[in-house]
């Protein structure tokens, strides 16, 4: 019997080695393929000159050690292929899943069974998460989490239950993206930063970008999927699986989402004492 695969398709921007490393790490179950694509935005070189100094600046609280262990050193892309990833460097134009549209323009994503489409910035807990996640067959989309400020504020004042699918970390079928044209429609999107290798870090820069997943949620909405969009954590960037990072980090966190990601990250660690 033939087997089933997975892509991972991961955006290339902050190209932290231990993200690389724990990819390629996870034990793969039964009937099972993993190929692994980077579709990079500029060449880790500039991210290994950007990040010199705020790397020599982290600290000792839980978060930034979480950092120290991700960032060990900025891979380069001899160091990323070695470890079996696919490298594409494309023109920096939107991220997210402007990344994936690029990979899906030269690839046959029919190929393939799921797909794991993930920013390079996070955190991977555990090398088992294949084995656990790929077997699953009760969704369309599964994403790392659904929680943030917002969606605490809405439940507090009985409002309609929000979803949260915003390209940071999330399992998608093929037959998903065969019901979205193979694509991801990005049109509500207008930044494009073609030929810039840096950034500010600051979270107003890429706003523009948190365009990337309304047309997808309206698609869910208007075709009653919602109920086929499953979450690993119902706090805002902390899973059992995966810590997101934000703006390359772990420690680097919005005021209106800290409380909410501290919540989550206290889970995270209390279900590892319990279950090492």
């Amino acid at each position: 019997m033939k087997n089933k695969k997975l892509a991972v398709v991961a955006s290339g921007w902050h190209f932290p080695i231990a993200f690389f490393e724990q990819i390629a790490a996870q034990k793969i179950p039964k009937g099972w393929e993993v190929d692994m694509f980077i579709i990079a935005h500029r060449d880790p070189a500039h991210a290994a000159e950007q990040k010199k100094d705020e790397l020599k600046a982290l600290g000792y609280d839980r978060r930034s050690l979480y950092d120290r262990l991700l960032y060990r050193k900025v891979a380069t892309v001899a160091e990323i292929e070695a470890l079996g990833w696919h490298y594409q460097l494309e023109p920096n134009t939107i991220g997210d899943w402007g990344n994936t549209n690029q990979w899906l323009e030269k690839h046959d994503y029919k190929q393939y069974d799921k797909f794991l489409i993930t920013h390079d910035d996070n955190f991977i807990l555990i090398d088992k998460m294949f084995m656990d996640i790929l077997p699953q067959e009760d969704w369309l989309i599964l994403t790392n989490s659904t929680g943030n400020a917002q969606r605490r504020l809405r439940q507090w004042l009985q409002l309609p239950k929000p979803f949260g699918v915003r390209g940071s970390f999330e399992f998608f079928t093929r037959e998903m993206l065969e019901m979205i044209g193979g694509k991801f429609d990005l049109s509500r999107t207008t930044l494009t930063r073609e030929g810039q290798t840096d950034t500010s870090g600051d979270f107003t820069e890429l706003s523009d970008w948190n365009q990337n997943d309304k047309p997808l949620r309206d698609f869910i909405k208007n075709n009653n999927l919602l109920s086929k969009v499953k979450s690993l954590s119902s706090y805002y960037r902390m899973s059992i699986y995966c810590l997101e990072g934000e703006r390359g980090f772990i420690h680097k966190t919005k005021a209106s989402n800290t409380k909410e990601e501290e919540k989550g990250l206290d889970k995270v660690e209390e279900y590892y004492r319990i279950h090492s």
